[in-house]
């Protein structure tokens, strides 16, 4: 009996030492070493890359449906004389042989022989405060043969370019004309350029019985200038400068104004 209990205790002795009990706790271990905490590479900041070409916006425009964002009016009258002028602008249907067409018609009569009958649209998404050259390329419809006592087709001076405002009449001196330069009658101004007349190339019926025909002028070598406002903005002016003494019914078809960029 006494070997027995000598054995069962000399195995609860290693047991005990084997469990690192000695009566005085647990052996302490050491604490793992905190593992380093990556320090972040700052980003560089980006490398400036080239300034980004400015490149042409073309506007193209169509009025076979509807007005496609244009707004018509006049000016270079005496104030009091709107009632005479009786200024119209509407989309319609041309008169035969051109009754297949739609275009935007605007009139009136020239008390003074001197009025401006016009239409304009806004033109976004340029750059801002950038210099800009105005082309435009214009289809219309006129009913003035070439060489008819007056001169209808010859005194009427069809224009073309930009405001670097919004379009609108203002007075002066007694008299209503607009915010922006196109020059007076045959001759352009430093905004909008003479760009040809209303008369027709080959005549359509006769002086008395005249017919309409089509037309397509260009902006030439004269196409203004412009500088965009700080929001990108131009606005396209489109018109018939009259020196005719007489009614001038004009229906614009279709064209193209292309914007591009001027260096410098």
């Amino acid at each position: 009996m006494r070997a027995s209990a000598f054995v069962v205790g000399l195995s609860a002795l290693a047991l005990l030492v084997a469990c690192g009990g000695d009566g005085a706790g647990p052996i302490p271990q050491p604490s793992p070493t905190p593992a380093p905490v990556p320090t972040p590479t700052p980003t560089p900041a980006p490398t400036p890359g080239p300034k980004p070409t400015l490149g042409a916006k073309v506007v193209d425009f169509s009025f076979l449906n509807d007005m496609n964002g244009f707004q018509a009016n006049y000016s270079d009258y005496v104030p009091g004389q709107e009632p005479v002028i009786a200024f119209r602008a509407e989309i319609e249907p041309l008169p035969a042989p051109l009754a297949n067409l739609t275009g935007f018609a605007i009139s009136a009569p020239n008390p003074s022989n001197d009025l401006f009958i016009f239409i304009w649209k806004p033109v976004t998404g340029l750059a801002p405060n950038t210099r800009y050259q105005v082309t435009v390329s214009l289809r219309f419809a006129t009913n003035a043969p070439p060489n008819c006592p007056g001169n209808p087709g010859e005194n009427v001076t069809i224009k073309a370019g930009a405001s670097a405002v919004q379009p609108a009449p203002v007075a002066q001196l007694n008299r209503v004309t607009v915010n922006f330069d196109k020059g007076n009658q045959a001759t352009g101004g430093a905004d909008v350029a003479a760009i040809g007349n209303f008369a027709q190339v080959a005549p359509a019926g006769t002086c008395d019985q005249p017919l309409y025909a089509e037309k397509t002028l260009t902006t030439g070598a004269g196409a203004p200038t412009l500088i965009s406002d700080a929001n990108g903005r131009l606005w396209l002016v489109i018109g018939a400068d009259s020196g005719f003494t007489g009614r001038t019914r004009i229906y614009f078809l279709d064209g193209q104004a292309t914007f591009a960029p001027v260096s410098g």
